[in-house]
């Protein structure tokens, strides 16, 4: 269990090709239109934007709930998943995908790690109806769920809403797997725009907030990139 926080600054899955594939997004407006591969990685956040803290971009593929090739064994819970791993569910794939960390000072260590994604829905209304089901799957999946392929960490024990100001705009609950592993997850929308961050510490035997400093700079610098 030790490991969990390398696991989550690895497992991030980002596009970082930005070639003429892009269509959509027009005029870099934050708004019913989906962002472009471009324009995510610009509206993203980057090292500098939050003070405290380091952020790297992440390449690859995979999450740490088994990117595109994870999916729940109950339909109703599949929106948790896509959630939870934004590179399945990911309009045309456009997304960006940033390792954070938080190093306390004196010290050398981390001992939290948070995984961003910002990726496109393929409308606002779109990027709305994932939230609204996102929200319903959490209050119908709480007893857990187990995911496919099957897994060390496919058995999801418990699933439970947290408190939040976020409103009908996003979501944030925590995961606990059946080996003890426990995940806290925010989801925010902006017009076409997920933004999901999810957070760990150091040996995830605790559930740890997702930084509001974090969600704030991810939110102006969303709103800025439509401007």
């Amino acid at each position: 269990m030790a490991v969990s926080v390398g696991v989550l600054l690895m497992a991030a899955a980002g596009c970082g090709d930005d070639k003429g594939s892009d269509s959509g997004g027009s005029g870099g407006s934050v708004g019913d239109k989906p962002l472009s591969r471009s324009q995510l990685t610009s509206a993203v956040l980057a090292q500098g934007d939050v003070p405290g803290y380091t952020i790297r971009a992440v390449s690859g593929t995979g999450s740490d709930a088994g990117g595109s090739a994870r999916t729940a064994d109950k339909e109703s819970c599949q929106p948790i998943v896509d959630a939870m791993a934004p590179e399945a569910s990911a309009y045309d794939k456009r997304l960006a995908a940033r390792s954070i960390v938080k190093t306390p000072e004196g010290s050398d260590k981390p001992t939290a790690a948070y995984r961003l994604v910002l990726s496109s829905a393929k409308s606002g209304a779109a990027a709305k109806q994932s939230v609204q089901d996102l929200k319903k799957a959490i209050s119908a999946c709480g007893s857990g769920f187990g995911t496919k392929p099957s897994g060390l960490a496919s058995k999801i024990r418990t699933v439970s809403e947290n408190k939040s100001s976020l409103g009908d705009d996003g979501a944030d609950f925590s995961v606990e797997y059946q080996m003890g592993r426990k995940v806290r997850y925010v989801v925010t929308q902006e017009g076409a725009s997920l933004t999901s961050v999810a957070a760990e510490d150091e040996f995830a035997h605790t559930f740890v907030a997702v930084p509001k400093e974090v969600l704030d700079a991810q939110g102006r610098k969303l709103d800025k990139a439509g401007k």
